[in-house]
């Protein structure tokens, strides 16, 4: 298992510490405040995405989408990809954890897993625009996540 190094005060850190450090500060109050009474699964993940787009940089990272139909075009969970392993919030997990997870805890009959354009993302059928926080509360999240994580060690141990 591939280990981090000084994570911010912290001396070494593996995958598993790193998804539930990410899940201890995205849980936190600091995080939580940014959202309007819901969670980063169940209508706060869009928000999520577009916050580690911007603090690890959207060349370093791929946007991914939970469908239940191959012609679904909006999203039932969104998160990102880096080298094998998805970042939402649940921490980190392998394609095996997210599917599992989506399936028999948030109990969708049908997981289908996919890359996606998050700019191209339609509206609901009943006309609202996927849901995202404001731009300031966005920034907010990216700088308590650069508060808490150093961002190079966390891509390095990530590809």
């Amino acid at each position: 298992m591939k280990h981090l190094k000084n994570i911010k005060g912290v001396t070494q850190m593996n995958v598993v510490d790193l998804s539930y450090k990410l899940k201890r500060v995205l849980w936190s109050n600091d995080a939580l405040s940014l959202l309007p009474g819901c969670g980063w699964n169940d209508g706060g993940c869009r928000s999520l995405m577009r916050a580690f787009r911007i603090w690890l940089g959207p060349d370093n990272v791929r946007t991914y989408q939970i469908v239940k139909k191959p012609e679904q075009l909006h999203s039932e969970h969104v998160f990102i990809r880096i080298g094998d392993r998805f970042l939402d919030g649940d921490g980190v997990s392998g394609s095996y954890q997210m599917e599992y997870r989506w399936r028999f805890e948030e109990r969708l009959p049908v997981v289908i897993i996919r890359e996606f354009d998050p700019e191209t993302e339609p509206d609901h059928v009943n006309g609202e625009k996927p849901f995202y926080i404001g731009d300031s509360h966005i920034n907010q999240l990216v700088k308590l996540l650069d508060h808490h994580f150093n961002k190079e060690e966390i891509l390095e141990c990530l590809l």
